[in-house]
Protein backbone atom coordinates (compact mmCIF):
# COMPACT_ATOMS: atom_id res chain seq x y z
CA UNK A 1 0.00 0.00 0.00
CA UNK A 2 1.45 3.29 -1.23
CA UNK A 3 0.88 6.77 1.29
CA UNK A 4 0.94 9.85 0.09
CA UNK A 5 1.21 13.28 0.83
CA UNK A 6 0.48 16.89 0.12
CA UNK A 7 3.59 19.22 0.81
CA UNK A 8 2.28 22.36 -0.86
CA UNK A 9 3.71 21.91 -4.42
CA UNK A 10 3.08 18.12 -4.73
CA UNK A 11 2.70 14.66 -3.45
CA UNK A 12 5.39 12.90 -1.57
CA UNK A 13 5.71 9.38 -1.22
CA UNK A 14 5.85 8.48 2.43
CA UNK A 15 8.54 5.55 3.21
CA UNK A 16 7.02 2.22 5.11
CA UNK A 17 8.01 2.37 8.88
CA UNK A 18 7.81 -0.33 11.09
CA UNK A 19 7.74 -0.73 14.70
CA UNK A 20 10.63 -1.91 16.19
CA UNK A 21 8.58 -3.64 18.59
CA UNK A 22 5.47 -5.11 19.14
CA UNK A 23 5.10 -3.47 22.41
CA UNK A 24 4.88 0.09 20.71
CA UNK A 25 2.41 -0.62 18.44
CA UNK A 26 0.50 -2.02 21.85
CA UNK A 27 1.28 1.70 23.49
CA UNK A 28 -0.74 3.03 21.23
CA UNK A 29 -3.68 0.85 20.91
CA UNK A 30 -3.41 0.51 24.31
CA UNK A 31 -4.21 4.99 24.74
CA UNK A 32 -6.78 4.66 21.71
CA UNK A 33 -7.98 1.37 20.13
CA UNK A 34 -10.58 2.42 18.03
CA UNK A 35 -8.87 2.13 15.06
CA UNK A 36 -9.10 -1.85 15.41
CA UNK A 37 -13.03 -1.86 14.65
CA UNK A 38 -14.11 0.91 13.11
CA UNK A 39 -17.07 2.54 14.73
CA UNK A 40 -17.38 0.47 17.45
CA UNK A 41 -15.97 1.75 20.70
CA UNK A 42 -14.19 -0.78 22.94
CA UNK A 43 -12.81 -0.41 26.62
CA UNK A 44 -9.49 -1.19 27.19
CA UNK A 45 -9.07 -3.30 30.69
CA UNK A 46 -6.02 -4.63 30.84
CA UNK A 47 -2.77 -5.32 29.12
CA UNK A 48 0.18 -7.69 29.47
CA UNK A 49 -1.99 -10.63 31.59
CA UNK A 50 -0.13 -13.17 32.06
CA UNK A 51 -1.08 -17.14 31.16
CA UNK A 52 0.75 -20.13 31.62
CA UNK A 53 4.77 -19.63 31.94
CA UNK A 54 5.61 -17.44 29.05
CA UNK A 55 2.54 -16.54 27.27
CA UNK A 56 0.99 -12.97 27.54
CA UNK A 57 -2.46 -11.62 25.74
CA UNK A 58 -0.93 -8.35 24.68
CA UNK A 59 -4.52 -6.52 25.24
CA UNK A 60 -7.86 -7.30 26.71
CA UNK A 61 -11.23 -4.94 25.97
CA UNK A 62 -14.89 -5.16 26.51
CA UNK A 63 -17.66 -4.21 24.11
CA UNK A 64 -20.81 -2.31 25.16
CA UNK A 65 -22.53 -5.63 25.87
CA UNK A 66 -19.81 -6.58 28.20
CA UNK A 67 -18.32 -9.76 26.57
CA UNK A 68 -14.23 -10.01 25.91
CA UNK A 69 -12.47 -8.99 23.28
CA UNK A 70 -8.84 -10.60 22.85
CA UNK A 71 -6.47 -8.47 20.72
CA UNK A 72 -2.98 -10.08 19.41
CA UNK A 73 -0.49 -8.17 17.62
CA UNK A 74 2.35 -9.43 15.36
CA UNK A 75 5.10 -7.30 14.05
CA UNK A 76 5.03 -8.46 10.81
CA UNK A 77 3.05 -11.10 9.04
CA UNK A 78 1.63 -13.73 10.90
CA UNK A 79 1.51 -17.15 10.79
CA UNK A 80 -0.76 -20.24 11.09
CA UNK A 81 0.40 -20.42 14.67
CA UNK A 82 -1.03 -17.15 15.29
CA UNK A 83 -4.29 -18.61 14.87
CA UNK A 84 -3.74 -21.51 17.36
CA UNK A 85 -2.31 -18.79 19.90
CA UNK A 86 -5.27 -16.00 19.94
CA UNK A 87 -7.94 -19.32 20.23
CA UNK A 88 -5.43 -20.35 23.06
CA UNK A 89 -5.88 -16.95 24.60
CA UNK A 90 -9.63 -16.55 24.40
CA UNK A 91 -10.20 -20.43 26.15
CA UNK A 92 -8.18 -19.03 28.76
CA UNK A 93 -10.30 -15.82 29.01
CA UNK A 94 -13.54 -17.81 29.02
CA UNK A 95 -12.45 -19.20 32.14
CA UNK A 96 -12.23 -15.57 33.90
CA UNK A 97 -14.73 -14.63 36.43
CA UNK A 98 -16.33 -11.27 37.19
CA UNK A 99 -13.95 -10.86 39.91
CA UNK A 100 -11.14 -11.80 37.80
CA UNK A 101 -11.84 -8.94 35.14
CA UNK A 102 -12.45 -6.47 38.02
CA UNK A 103 -9.25 -7.25 39.49
CA UNK A 104 -7.23 -7.31 35.93
CA UNK A 105 -8.93 -3.36 35.16
CA UNK A 106 -8.20 -2.16 38.74
CA UNK A 107 -4.56 -2.97 38.00
CA UNK A 108 -4.51 -1.54 34.88
CA UNK A 109 -6.53 1.35 35.64
CA UNK A 110 -3.77 2.05 38.59
CA UNK A 111 -1.12 1.57 36.69
CA UNK A 112 -2.24 4.42 34.12
CA UNK A 113 -2.89 6.86 37.55
CA UNK A 114 -6.73 6.53 36.54
CA UNK A 115 -9.59 6.41 39.36
CA UNK A 116 -11.07 3.16 39.85
CA UNK A 117 -13.98 2.24 42.06
CA UNK A 118 -15.31 -1.05 39.98
CA UNK A 119 -15.41 -2.30 36.34
CA UNK A 120 -19.04 -1.87 36.18
CA UNK A 121 -18.31 2.09 36.73
CA UNK A 122 -15.58 1.86 34.66
CA UNK A 123 -17.99 0.28 31.81
CA UNK A 124 -20.94 2.43 32.45
CA UNK A 125 -18.67 5.44 32.38
CA UNK A 126 -16.70 4.56 29.33
CA UNK A 127 -20.22 3.43 27.38
CA UNK A 128 -22.31 6.17 28.88
CA UNK A 129 -25.12 4.22 30.73
CA UNK A 130 -26.58 4.33 33.97
CA UNK A 131 -24.45 2.53 36.81
CA UNK A 132 -26.63 -1.07 37.43
CA UNK A 133 -27.94 -1.10 34.25
CA UNK A 134 -26.01 -4.37 33.49
CA UNK A 135 -25.85 -6.91 35.81
CA UNK A 136 -21.99 -8.93 36.63
CA UNK A 137 -23.52 -11.79 34.74
CA UNK A 138 -23.65 -9.98 31.77
CA UNK A 139 -20.13 -9.95 31.48
CA UNK A 140 -17.70 -12.11 29.60
CA UNK A 141 -20.89 -14.51 28.22
CA UNK A 142 -18.64 -14.02 24.87
CA UNK A 143 -15.33 -14.05 24.03
CA UNK A 144 -14.12 -12.34 20.55
CA UNK A 145 -10.83 -12.21 18.60
CA UNK A 146 -8.81 -9.88 16.99
CA UNK A 147 -5.82 -10.50 15.29
CA UNK A 148 -3.73 -7.48 14.32
CA UNK A 149 -1.04 -8.11 11.43
CA UNK A 150 1.50 -6.25 9.15
CA UNK A 151 0.35 -7.54 5.74
CA UNK A 152 -1.76 -10.49 4.99
CA UNK A 153 -0.85 -14.16 5.00
CA UNK A 154 -3.49 -16.00 3.11
CA UNK A 155 -2.69 -19.29 4.65
CA UNK A 156 -4.05 -17.37 8.11
CA UNK A 157 -6.61 -15.50 5.78
CA UNK A 158 -8.38 -19.26 5.20
CA UNK A 159 -8.15 -20.50 8.36
CA UNK A 160 -9.95 -17.37 9.66
CA UNK A 161 -12.38 -17.17 7.19
CA UNK A 162 -13.47 -21.23 8.25
CA UNK A 163 -13.45 -20.29 11.63
CA UNK A 164 -15.77 -17.16 10.80
CA UNK A 165 -18.03 -19.87 8.95
CA UNK A 166 -18.34 -21.63 11.81
CA UNK A 167 -19.45 -18.98 14.45
CA UNK A 168 -15.55 -17.96 16.17
CA UNK A 169 -16.29 -14.26 16.55
CA UNK A 170 -12.48 -13.62 14.86
CA UNK A 171 -11.53 -10.21 13.13
CA UNK A 172 -8.37 -10.09 11.51
CA UNK A 173 -6.57 -6.49 10.30
CA UNK A 174 -3.65 -5.93 8.17
CA UNK A 175 -1.67 -2.61 8.84
CA UNK A 176 1.08 -0.72 7.45
CA UNK A 177 2.63 1.85 8.99
CA UNK A 178 4.22 5.34 7.21
CA UNK A 179 6.95 7.46 9.13
CA UNK A 180 6.87 11.30 8.00
CA UNK A 181 8.46 13.86 9.38
CA UNK A 182 6.82 15.00 12.01
CA UNK A 183 3.86 12.24 12.55
CA UNK A 184 3.69 8.39 12.38
CA UNK A 185 0.86 7.50 9.82
CA UNK A 186 -0.94 3.91 10.39
CA UNK A 187 -3.17 2.73 7.70
CA UNK A 188 -5.42 0.03 8.45
CA UNK A 189 -7.47 -2.42 6.52
CA UNK A 190 -9.96 -5.50 8.36
CA UNK A 191 -9.41 -8.19 6.11
CA UNK A 192 -12.06 -10.68 7.63
CA UNK A 193 -14.86 -9.96 10.32
CA UNK A 194 -16.29 -5.95 9.45
CA UNK A 195 -18.90 -6.94 12.58
CA UNK A 196 -19.61 -9.10 15.70
CA UNK A 197 -21.17 -12.62 14.98
CA UNK A 198 -24.63 -12.07 15.41
CA UNK A 199 -26.15 -13.32 18.48
CA UNK A 200 -29.99 -14.44 19.55
CA UNK A 201 -31.97 -11.63 21.58
CA UNK A 202 -31.32 -14.01 24.43
CA UNK A 203 -27.89 -13.65 24.73
CA UNK A 204 -27.71 -10.45 27.25
CA UNK A 205 -29.30 -9.78 30.20
CA UNK A 206 -30.13 -6.45 31.96
CA UNK A 207 -31.36 -5.30 35.03
CA UNK A 208 -35.08 -3.72 35.23
CA UNK A 209 -34.50 0.40 35.04
CA UNK A 210 -35.51 1.22 38.51
CA UNK A 211 -34.61 4.36 40.02
CA UNK A 212 -33.79 4.19 43.90
CA UNK A 213 -36.44 6.23 45.60
CA UNK A 214 -36.48 6.84 48.87
CA UNK A 215 -39.15 4.04 49.53
CA UNK A 216 -36.89 1.56 48.16
CA UNK A 217 -33.61 2.63 49.99
CA UNK A 218 -35.61 2.06 53.12
CA UNK A 219 -37.51 -1.37 52.20
CA UNK A 220 -33.83 -2.92 51.37
CA UNK A 221 -32.60 -2.22 55.42
CA UNK A 222 -36.00 -3.62 56.75
CA UNK A 223 -34.47 -6.35 58.07
CA UNK A 224 -32.19 -4.29 59.74
CA UNK A 225 -34.27 -2.07 61.97
CA UNK A 226 -32.12 -0.19 63.63
CA UNK A 227 -30.02 0.63 60.67
CA UNK A 228 -33.85 1.19 58.98
CA UNK A 229 -34.26 3.85 61.46
CA UNK A 230 -30.59 5.54 61.11
CA UNK A 231 -31.49 5.64 57.30
CA UNK A 232 -35.01 7.67 58.25
CA UNK A 233 -33.16 9.96 60.11
CA UNK A 234 -30.81 10.94 57.35
CA UNK A 235 -33.26 11.35 54.86
CA UNK A 236 -35.47 13.53 57.79
CA UNK A 237 -32.04 15.57 57.96
CA UNK A 238 -31.46 15.68 54.11
CA UNK A 239 -35.18 16.81 53.16
CA UNK A 240 -35.09 18.98 56.29
CA UNK A 241 -31.99 21.07 54.69
CA UNK A 242 -33.99 21.69 51.85
CA UNK A 243 -32.18 19.50 49.67
CA UNK A 244 -34.12 17.73 46.64
CA UNK A 245 -33.66 14.08 46.26
CA UNK A 246 -32.81 12.91 42.85
CA UNK A 247 -33.48 9.01 42.27
CA UNK A 248 -31.09 7.36 40.15
CA UNK A 249 -30.09 3.80 39.19
CA UNK A 250 -29.25 2.17 42.11
CA UNK A 251 -28.33 5.19 43.88
CA UNK A 252 -30.10 8.38 45.01
CA UNK A 253 -28.45 12.16 44.80
CA UNK A 254 -29.26 15.09 46.80
CA UNK A 255 -28.51 18.17 45.77
CA UNK A 256 -28.77 21.40 47.42
CA UNK A 257 -28.47 24.81 45.88
CA UNK A 258 -28.30 23.38 42.31
CA UNK A 259 -24.77 22.00 43.50
CA UNK A 260 -24.44 18.12 43.98
CA UNK A 261 -24.26 17.92 47.73
CA UNK A 262 -24.06 14.09 48.03
CA UNK A 263 -25.34 10.63 46.88
CA UNK A 264 -25.97 7.68 48.71
CA UNK A 265 -27.38 3.63 47.97
CA UNK A 266 -27.82 0.66 51.06
CA UNK A 267 -25.99 -2.27 50.89
CA UNK A 268 -28.37 -5.18 49.66
CA UNK A 269 -27.15 -7.06 52.96
CA UNK A 270 -28.42 -4.10 55.44
CA UNK A 271 -25.71 -3.98 57.56
CA UNK A 272 -24.86 -0.52 55.90
CA UNK A 273 -25.18 2.67 53.63
CA UNK A 274 -22.67 4.58 51.42
CA UNK A 275 -22.49 7.58 51.32
CA UNK A 276 -20.61 9.88 48.38
CA UNK A 277 -19.72 13.60 49.85
CA UNK A 278 -18.81 16.01 47.80
CA UNK A 279 -16.52 18.57 48.72
CA UNK A 280 -12.75 19.67 49.31
CA UNK A 281 -11.51 17.08 51.72
CA UNK A 282 -8.00 17.93 53.22
CA UNK A 283 -5.70 15.15 54.20
CA UNK A 284 -6.63 16.38 58.14
CA UNK A 285 -9.77 15.32 57.47
CA UNK A 286 -9.58 12.45 55.96
CA UNK A 287 -7.44 11.12 58.69
CA UNK A 288 -10.78 12.63 61.01
CA UNK A 289 -13.10 10.57 58.87
CA UNK A 290 -11.01 7.16 59.17
CA UNK A 291 -10.97 7.69 62.84
CA UNK A 292 -14.46 8.01 63.07
CA UNK A 293 -16.26 6.00 60.15
CA UNK A 294 -16.00 2.79 58.55
CA UNK A 295 -14.28 2.03 55.09
CA UNK A 296 -13.38 5.74 53.56
CA UNK A 297 -12.18 6.19 50.28
CA UNK A 298 -10.73 9.83 49.22
CA UNK A 299 -12.63 10.51 45.41
CA UNK A 300 -11.95 13.06 43.55
CA UNK A 301 -15.51 14.82 44.13
CA UNK A 302 -14.97 14.55 47.88
CA UNK A 303 -15.04 11.55 49.89
CA UNK A 304 -17.04 8.47 50.49
CA UNK A 305 -18.09 5.98 53.78
CA UNK A 306 -20.13 3.58 55.36
CA UNK A 307 -23.12 4.60 57.61
CA UNK A 308 -23.68 1.75 60.35
CA UNK A 309 -25.33 3.49 63.37
CA UNK A 310 -26.24 6.37 64.71
CA UNK A 311 -23.00 7.36 65.97
CA UNK A 312 -21.94 7.49 62.30
CA UNK A 313 -24.63 9.27 61.61
CA UNK A 314 -24.01 11.83 64.50
CA UNK A 315 -20.17 12.55 62.62
CA UNK A 316 -21.62 12.32 59.20
CA UNK A 317 -23.86 15.50 59.79
CA UNK A 318 -21.04 17.08 60.81
CA UNK A 319 -19.30 16.42 57.28
CA UNK A 320 -22.52 17.02 55.70
CA UNK A 321 -23.03 20.60 56.92
CA UNK A 322 -19.56 21.65 56.40
CA UNK A 323 -20.02 21.41 53.02
CA UNK A 324 -23.75 22.23 52.46
CA UNK A 325 -22.34 25.88 53.98
CA UNK A 326 -19.45 25.82 51.51
CA UNK A 327 -22.07 24.96 48.39
CA UNK A 328 -24.50 27.64 49.26
CA UNK A 329 -21.77 30.42 50.43
CA UNK A 330 -20.56 30.02 47.02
Amino acid sequence: MEIYRWEGTGFRQLDPSRFEEERDLEDLLEQDPNLLLGNERICIISRQIPIGKSQKIDLLALDRQGNCIVIELKRGKTSRAAIAQILDYAATVAKFSFADLDRFAGRWSQGQGREFTSLLALHSAFFGYELGAMRRSSFNRKQRMVLVSEGVDVRVLDIAEYLRRVGIDLTYISYFSYQAPDELLIATKTILGTSAIKESRATYQYTPRQFLTRERFLATLTKNQDLHQVAQKFFDYVESCGAILRPRIAQIRMTIGGRWWMGSYPSKRANHFRIDAHGDFIPRHIAECRSKLPDVTPKRFGVSFNIMSQAHLEYAIEIFERTRNTILEE
